[in-house]
């Protein structure tokens, strides 16, 4: 064998050279075989760019139809199929293909080898996912990598597999089916879906009903193979059957054929197919004459519809005996029974005995199947006869006519006879009637009624301007009562119409106007009324009366006749209030005089009066200047008043333990006076007079050896005292440095002011001995006996043989002042009680 293998391998290349020439006349048979020529020659192991000879050929891709089968089960990798290019004859070219199904999604479904072009199938494809690959196949030099031929895209097809069944879109459908709907009337579309490849037999399918549960006779459903259409023939019957379970079945045209089902549960819905029936064959019933809205009896029927429905409800209608619509007839929504109400009342006069016709019929119109054998009845429903017996009663009595008409001019003479009124009474031969008029059936009082004859008499004045008369129309309300058991009243109407007379006089309607302080606007329209009506009315004539205050040089009236007038202002007035004096003539020359108030003033924008300002006034510079000086002469006045008081409160010295009571505040209750309460003393010490004003020795050594007590008293500080305004004196401590300053200045003044404020006073009382001691005290202000009026208590006086005794009732303002010169006045001889005894 190994003898001819040099022969075998010229012979191939000799078969080669020749395959290639053919090739380029473009026989894709002969490339073909050259494509197993050059498997034959790999499987010789024998390089292929050895043989391949050095000339240039024209490239294009071979390869044959690419299609797979879904579904395949393999084994994998399975040959698909192969690739060729004519570039491999020139080049070491390696074989690639990309896109979905290789390197992009889905992946891992197809696969080449580099060398040979054949492609494989890796694993099972599902069409219904993806029904066709887009890849795109390259060759590349294998030494560089580089693309040496155009890319060719191609698709390969997924053969379909008849894998799915086809599928309803909903598997269980629930279905509401009126009883009353007609044969062939369609139930529901049922819909279903095959994804296997349209237009293939895999995808077609047809509809089918497997079962119907109940089976029925009467109703037998059918579905539309292609549209899946659900119907039903013959009728339902709610009563026999209330619900339907049908299986239906899609299945394909595919081999094999797959198919599903789906449930349909069909509720029947009651309809009216069963008329209602009365229970009774006539119902009977009783009410009394002139009753109104009572219930006479009640009708009944049986339905065999389901309750509460509109097929079951009932309406009743009273077909005859209501010609006069004495009746009504409702439905009891709870028991579907007719109720026969009076709505009229009836009249046993004219019939004790009333025969009605009653018919009934569903609110929802009956239907009968027609293939069920039922009749349908006629227009109205089912009818029953009803009888209604009247019971006689008490009818009241009446008025014809009920309203009455008279005619009367107002201001008439009382009294007056108007006319009777009658009522008619059914049961005259056993009852008597009386007449009266009610309350508030004459609201002024003005007429009466005979009670046994009806005659209607007027007793007071009418008049027709009364608030009480509406439109010249008086109404009086007479009533007829009967004598029955009970009593039964009628009711007339008496209308009284008014004549009027010109008994008014016609009235400004407003007395108060006001006129714009404007020279643009200088009138105002004045109106008239008059209460009675034509011709005792307006218009009326306006007249300008001159009282002697220069009216018709200030006013002026146009158009002088009318309801109102236009009343103009001749000359520039002050703003203020005037009286215009007028007269008012009806047309029958009935006139009166009034007084127009009128104020004129400034107006706003919308032309009403502003609010009357404050009045203020003003000062010019003299006046400023006297009042400047009255109060710095006030201020002057105040400033010595003061300086008055503070100097004659100065005293010497205090004792130890007078120093915290210097700071209580004495209490006013009363003041007889006002002004500032000067204690200046007299600039001498006059003697002590005797009783007959003369003085004494004794006296006068009084005095002397006071004085010299005083001299001898002990110094003690009292700086730092102020008096409060009107009330006493108070320690500032505060004041103690500055006041300090002064003590050596002052106290020598002080102690001669206390001096003469001594003297002062023991002149006084000693020359006014007989005058105090007769002095009843004045009670100024009672305020109760819980707190004592200290300044107001009795004042004990002392006569001249009790000495100075009398110093310890001199009051609050002098209890510091005795407990300074007590113990002066002990070494003197003199015997003081405690200075705070009483106080």
């Amino acid at each position: 064998m190994r003898k001819y293998t040099p022969f075998l391998l010229l012979l191939t290349v000799a078969v080669a050279c020749g395959l290639n020439l053919k090739r380029d006349a473009g026989n894709e048979q002969t490339l073909a075989r050259s494509s197993t020529l050059k498997r034959v020659v790999r499987k010789l192991s024998v390089d292929p760019d050895s043989l391949r000879p050095l000339r240039r050929t024209k490239r294009r891709w071979v390869l044959t139809t690419i299609e797979v089968e879904e579904g395949d089960p393999g084994p994998f990798p399975k040959f698909a199929v192969d690739l060729s290019n004519d570039r491999e004859m020139n080049f070491t070219i390696k074989y690639l293909i990309s896109g979905p199904g290789v390197d992009e999604n889905p992946r891992g479904y197809f696969s080449v080898d580099d060398k040979t072009g054949e492609v494989y199938m890796l694993k099972t494809i599902n069409r219904e996912a993806t029904p066709t690959f887009v890849i795109k196949f390259d060759v590349a030099d294998r030494r560089t990598g580089k693309i040496v031929d155009q890319s060719l895209v191609f698709n390969i097809d997924v053969k379909d597999k008849n894998d799915n069944a086809p599928k309803f879109k909903n598997s269980v459908v629930d279905v509401l089916l009126k009883e009353n709907s007609p044969a062939g009337s369609d139930v529901f579309l049922l819909q279903a879906e095959d994804i296997d490849q349209r237009g293939t037999p895999n995808s077609e399918f047809s509809y089918s009903v497997v079962s119907q549960e109940p089976p029925s006779t009467k109703s037998q459903f059918t579905i539309n193979p292609k549209t899946g259409i659900l119907s039903f023939e013959g009728c339902l019957d709610y009563q026999s059957t209330k619900s339907y379970k049908i299986l239906v079945e899609a299945k394909d045209h595919g081999e094999p054929q797959l198919s599903s089902t789906a449930t349909m549960n069909i509720k029947i819905e009651d309809a009216n197919n069963n008329p209602p029936v009365f229970v009774k064959k006539e119902f009977t019933g009783n009410v009394k004459e002139q009753q109104v809205g009572v219930s006479v009896l009640r009708v009944s029927v049986e339905d065999k519809d389901t309750p509460n429905t509109p097929a079951w409800r009932a309406k009743y209608t009273v077909t005859k005996g209501n010609e006069d619509g004495n009746y009504k007839i409702e439905t009891d929504p709870q028991t579907n029974d007719g109720i026969l109400t009076v709505i009229k009342p009836m009249d046993y006069e004219k019939g004790s005995r009333n025969e009605l016709e009653i018919s009934v019929e569903n609110e929802e119109p009956l239907y009968i199947c027609p293939g069920a054998g039922g009749r349908v009845p006629t227009a109205g429903g089912y009818r029953v006869p009803v009888v209604v017996n009247v019971e006689d009663v008490n009818d009241p009595p009446y008025f014809d006519p009920s309203e009455i008409t008279v005619y009367q001019t107002e201001g008439t003479k009382v009294p007056i006879q108007l006319g009777k009124v009658h009522a008619v009474d059914l049961d005259a031969a056993h009852s008597t009637l009386r007449y009266e008029i009610p309350a508030g059936g004459d609201p002024a009082k003005w007429l009466t009624v005979d009670k046994n004859t009806g005659e209607v008499t007027v007793i007071a004045e009418m008049d027709r301007e009364s608030p009480y008369v509406n439109n010249s129309i008086y109404s009086v309300i007479v009533l007829a009562v009967d004598d029955g058991k009970p009593p039964q009243t009628g009711t007339a109407t008496v209308l009284i119409h008014l004549t009027d007379v010109n008994d008014n006089n016609p009235f400004l309607d407003s007395k108060y106007v006001h006129m714009c302080d404007d020279p643009k606007n200088t009138s105002i329209v004045v109106k008239a009324t008059d209460k009675d009506i034509e011709p005792y009315s307006g218009p009326f004539i306006f007249q300008l009366l001159d009282k002697g205050n220069d009216v018709t040089n200030t006013w002026k009236l146009e158009q002088l006749q009318g309801e109102s007038i236009k009343l103009l202002r001749l000359r520039e007035l002050p703003t203020g209030n005037y009286t215009v004096p007028l007269k008012i003539i009806d047309q029958q020359g009935l006139a009166t005089e009034e007084d127009l108030m009128l104020r004129i003033c400034e107006c706003s924008q919308e032309g009403v009066c502003r609010p009357l300002e404050a009045q203020s006034t003003s000062f010019g510079g003299a006046a400023i200047g006297a009042l400047i000086g009255a109060l710095l002469l006030m201020l002057l006045l105040l400033l010595c008043c003061v300086r008055c008081e503070c100097s004659g409160k100065k005293i010497s010295e205090f004792p130890p333990d007078t120093v915290d009571e210097g700071n209580q505040t004495l209490i006013k209750y009363n003041d007889e006076g006002g002004g500032c309460r000067s204690q200046a003393s007299p600039p001498v010490i006059m003697p002590l007079p005797t009783a007959d004003h003369g003085t004494t020795k004794n006296s006068m050594q009084n005095v002397s050896e006071l004085d010299r007590t005083i001299q001898t008293l002990p110094r003690r500080s009292s700086w730092g005292l102020r008096e409060d305004r009107m009330y006493g004196m108070h320690m500032e401590p505060a004041m103690y440095s500055r006041i300090m300053s002064l003590k050596e200045q002052n106290l020598e003044s002080e102690r001669m002011n206390l001096q003469e404020k001594i003297a002062m006073r023991l002149f006084v009382l000693n020359g006014l001995d007989a005058n105090f001691n007769n002095y009843e005290p004045h009670i100024y202000a009672e305020e109760g006996e819980l707190h004592k009026v200290h300044s107001l208590d009795d004042i004990s006086i002392a006569d001249n043989s009790q000495g100075l005794d009398f110093l310890q009732d001199l009051g609050p303002k002098f209890r510091t002042l005795g407990e300074v010169c007590q113990e002066g006045l002990a070494q003197k001889g003199f015997t003081l009680k405690s200075a705070t005894k009483g106080y």
